[in-house]
C-alpha cells in the first residue's frame, strides 16, 4: 500500500526516523479497536511510527484515548482515538463513528475533520514536510 513511500526511506526524507511496528503489536491494535483502518495499520507496519521530519510531527505506536493527553473527556472527544500530534498543541486521530481523520486544537478541544482516511492524511503530511 505504501511501496512508493517506503522506497524513499533512508534518503533524507521525513520518514527516515520511523520504526516499523512489529506484527504482534499490529494484531493487538486490531483486536483492541474493532474497525481500525487497515491503511493506518499498514503504515505502522510498512513505514513505522515515531518522529516525522525534524520534530515536525509524531506518530504514536498505536491509538490512544484523548483523556491520556487532555486529562478529561469532553463530549466532543468521546468517540475519538488519537494517533499523533504536531508538537504544538494539535492532535490528530480517528472519529470512530466513521474513521475519518480529525484534528483537535488543545486550546479549545474543537474537533475538525481533515481527511476522509488515514492514507490521504499521512501522504499530505509527508508531502508537507518534504
Amino acid at each position: 500500500m505504501y511501496e512508493d513511500i517506503s522506497a524513499t526511506k533512508g534518503t533524507g526524507t521525513p520518514i527516515d526516523n520511523l520504526i516499523s511496528l512489529e506484527v504482534g503489536k499490529i494484531s493487538r491494535i486490531r483486536a483492541g479497536h474493532e474497525g481500525v483502518p487497515e491503511d493506518y495499520l499498514a503504515f505502522l507496519w510498512e513505514i513505522g511510527f515515531g518522529e516525522l521530519g525534524d520534530a515536525a510531527y509524531m506518530l504514536y505506536d498505536g491509538p490512544i484515548k484523548p483523556e491520556e493527553i487532555y486529562g478529561r473527556l469532553t463530549p466532543g472527544l468521546a468517540k475519538i482515538l488519537l494517533f499523533g500530534d504536531d508538537f504544538q498543541g494539535f492532535n490528530a486521530g480517528f472519529r470512530v463513528t466513521d474513521w475519518a481523520v480529525v484534528e483537535i486544537d488543545s486550546a479549545d478541544t474543537e474537533v475538525i475533520e481533515v481527511a476522509a482516511d488515514f492514507q490521504t492524511f499521512i501522504r499530505y503530511k509527508i508531502g508537507e514536510l518534504s
